[in-house]
């Protein structure tokens, strides 16, 4: 399955990327997660809803300078899966593949995430920075 979305936002890819850089914000902001529980170095225990109760996933983030990339590997159902998030000027581009087919609820509950954050990713980035003092 692959997935692509943009979300239009008031800031700079230099302030996205700051602010990107921290990994518990950024797996909380784009993924839905209900719990995330740190292992090591930006390798993370996340746990996310779905159909037959919770899809529980390791999640490692991975900062190319430019683009963010999560890759997740899901314990239960198995399979794998990247995201790929690209700030540009103005807009976040977010691209996802998956070899797995994806469960009815965590696809609903991604795509009601997207749609949250094409709303209220301006404020979710304002309020970050003010936190970080960015």
């Amino acid at each position: 399955m692959d997935v692509n979305y943009t979300i239009e936002t008031d800031y700079s890819k230099d302030v996205v990327l700051a602010l990107l850089s921290d990994p518990e914000f950024t797996i909380k902001t784009f993924l839905p997660v209900k719990e995330i529980k740190k292992e090591s170095e930006n390798l993370y225990s996340v746990t996310l809803p779905g159909t037959l109760g919770n899809v529980k996933m390791s999640t490692r983030y991975v900062n190319n300078g430019d683009t963010i990339t999560l890759i997740v590997n899901l314990i239960r159902p198995k399979g794998v899966g990247k995201m790929m998030i690209k700030p540009e000027d103005k807009r976040i581009d977010i691209k996802g593949t998956s070899s797995i087919w994806t469960d009815p609820i965590l696809a609903i509950s991604m795509n009601r995430k997207v749609s949250k954050l094409k709303k209220e990713i301006n404020e979710i980035l304002r309020l970050e920075r003010i936190r970080r003092k960015i």
